[in-house]
């Protein structure tokens, strides 16, 4: 079976589970946090594949790795043990983390701007980008100087580049063009 199918099945199990139980957004946390572990903790993912440690001891260690006891999530890593596709679960809560921002209707954007933002300016950029989208927008701001002025902005897969250096490259290229035809 393909591993794709399987971390979809899973983390669609685990959104229909958490939905039922009113947990889509604590277990939204716990699977960015375990995600999170598996990055800075890679002893993690040789604790759970060890056969030699039970299966209620790598749910503890699981539990440990989220900050957070909470029942459905403790419940579907217990069943993902059991079924012994701990080697999925980085991959099942990516997976998770699609479906639940899909079903909640909201979108990642990255901002970079020349210089920091104020929270006021901040704050209107993303009214107008979720009056836009018809999506709630989840930003993350990064300052980079090399623009000069401006910003770019990357929404989903769509990418709006308002910059000073993005303008000069356009303008140079309309110039090579003139240039190559003339």
């Amino acid at each position: 079976m393909d591993t794709g199918t399987i971390t979809r099945r899973y983390a669609m199990a685990l959104w229909m589970y958490a939905k039922k139980n009113g947990a889509e957004e604590q277990v939204y946390a716990q699977t960015k946090q375990l995600f999170n572990s598996f990055s800075h903790y890679p002893s993690l993912k040789r604790v759970l594949s060890n056969r030699l440690v039970s299966i209620e001891k790598k749910v503890e260690v699981v539990v440990l790795a989220t900050g957070k006891e909470q029942d459905v999530f403790k419940n579907f890593i217990r069943l993902v043990l059991t079924n012994k596709r701990e080697s999925y679960l980085p991959s099942i809560c990516l997976s998770y983390e699609t479906i639940y921002l899909r079903e909640k209707k909201i979108l990642k954007a990255k901002l970079v701007t020349a210089i920091p933002l104020d929270s006021n300016l901040e704050q209107r950029f993303i009214q107008k980008l979720e009056q836009r989208t018809g999506h709630t927008i989840q930003i993350s701001t990064q300052v980079n100087p090399d623009i000069v002025g401006g910003y770019v902005v990357t929404l989903d897969c769509w990418r709006l580049d308002a910059s000073v250096t993005g303008y000069l490259k356009q303008i140079k290229e309309q110039l090579l063009q003139k240039a190559i035809n003339y």
